[in-house]
C-alpha cells in the first residue's frame, strides 16, 4: 500500500456501474444491483462494511450489522416491507453493531458468537472504529459517539453448516468457513450464483490473525470455496466493493497456501494493538488484497 489516505480510492470504481438509491439515511450509500438485492456501504468509516439486502417473496435477510453508527432497521423498512432477518456472517466489531435494532437475528452456533451474543461489545472496543480519522462523514442525528457500544443480543436462529435460510424464491446455503475467526460463515445463493464471502475475502486487508482466527483452517476454508467456483460466479464480500470476479478466490487460496509454507519473503511485519488483543503480524500484499497473518506462524 502506499501513502495517502485511505480515502483517496473512493468511490471505488465498480459503483459507477450501479444504480445509486436516495434514502434518509446519508450515513449509507445505497445501489441497487437487483430489484431484490441492495448493496449497503458505510464509506464515510475505515473499515467501509458493506451489506447486502436480499428481499425474497415471503422475507428479506440482511447480510451483516456494519458498525451500528447508523440506523439499519430504519433503512431496511425504506426499502422493503417484508420482515427482515439479520444474518451475521460473524462476530467482529464491525459486523455486529445493528444488532441492537433488530429482533430477528441469525449466527453460526460456536463458542465465539455465543459470547458476543450474551455479552455484547463495550465503548473501548466499538470506540476503536471512531478514532483518528476513521469517520470521514458527519455522524447521524442521534449517534452519541461517547456511549457508543454493542450492547447483548438475542439470537433466534442458531445457525449450522449445510443449514438453508429460506426467504420464498430465494435460498442461502450456510457454509461454515473459520479462518477469519471460528464463527465465520459465507452464503452461498446457487440460483443467482452469488458467494457471500464475508472476510475471508474482499479486496483489502484480510487477515487470519485476528480473535478467533486460524490460518490452517483460513486455507481449508479457501479451498472449500474455491471447490464450489462451478456453482458461483460473483464474490459479494463484506468490505469495500461488490461483484468482484469468482476467480479470486482461488488466489486468495493460493496465496494463503504460500504463507503458509513459508514460500514467500516478501512482507512488512508490525505489532497490531487493540483492546482485546497484540500480536506480531506479517502483512504480505497481493495484487487486489493483502493477507495479514500471525508472524508465530513461522516459527520453528
Amino acid at each position: 500500500m502506499g501513502g495517502g489516505n485511505w480515502w483517496d480510492v473512493l468511490p471505488r470504481e465498480v459503483y459507477s456501474t450501479l444504480e445509486r438509491v436516495e434514502t434518509g439515511h446519508p450515513w449509507y450509500s445505497v445501489y441497487r444491483i437487483h430489484d431484490w438485492l441492495y448493496a449497503i456501504l458505510e464509506d464515510g468509516q475505515y473499515d467501509e462494511a458493506l451489506m447486502y439486502l436480499i428481499i425474497g417473496e415471503d422475507r428479506a435477510a440482511l447480510i451483516d450489522g456494519g458498525t451500528g453508527i447508523g440506523r439499519l432497521d430504519l433503512l431496511v423498512a425504506e426499502l422493503t416491507d417484508k420482515p427482515c432477518l439479520l444474518l451475521l456472517t460473524h462476530t467482529h466489531n464491525d459486523h455486529v453493531g445493528g444488532c441492537r435494532v433488530f429482533d430477528e437475528i441469525a449466527v453460526f452456533d460456536d463458542a465465539m458468537s455465543r459470547e458476543s451474543a450474551a455479552e455484547g461489545l463495550g465503548r473501548e472496543k466499538m470506540g476503536e472504529m471512531l478514532e483518528g480519522d476513521a469517520v470521514i462523514r458527519e455522524y447521524p442525528p442521534g449517534f452519541d459517539p461517547e456511549n457508543f457500544h454493542a450492547p447483548p443480543y438475542e439470537v433466534t436462529r442458531w445457525l449450522g453448516d449445510g443449514d438453508v435460510v429460506d426467504l420464498g424464491g430465494r435460498m442461502l446455503e450456510v457454509l461454515h468457513t473459520p479462518g477469519h475467526s471460528s464463527d465465520h460463515v459465507c452464503l452461498l445463493d446457487r440460483d443467482a450464483r452469488y458467494l457471500y464471502t464475508g472476510d475471508i475475502y474482499y479486496t483489502g486487508a484480510v487477515t487470519s490473525y485476528l480473535p478467533g482466527g486460524d490460518h490452517e483452517a483460513f486455507i481449508e476454508s479457501c479451498r472449500r470455496l474455491v471447490d464450489l467456483i462451478p456453482h458461483y460466479d460473483w464474490l459479494m464480500p463484506a468490505h469495500n466493493e461488490p461483484l468482484v470476479e469468482e476467480g479470486q478466490m482461488a488466489e486468495m487460496l493460493r496465496a494463503a497456501e504460500d504463507i503458509g509454507a513459508g514460500r514467500l519473503t516478501e512482507y512488512t511485519e508490525r505489532r497490531s494493538v487493540a483492546v482485546n488483543y497484540d500480536v506480531l503480524v506479517r502483512r504480505f500484499q497481493f495484487s487486489r488484497f493483502s493477507l495479514s497473518v500471525r508472524a508465530d506462524l513461522f516459527s520453528e
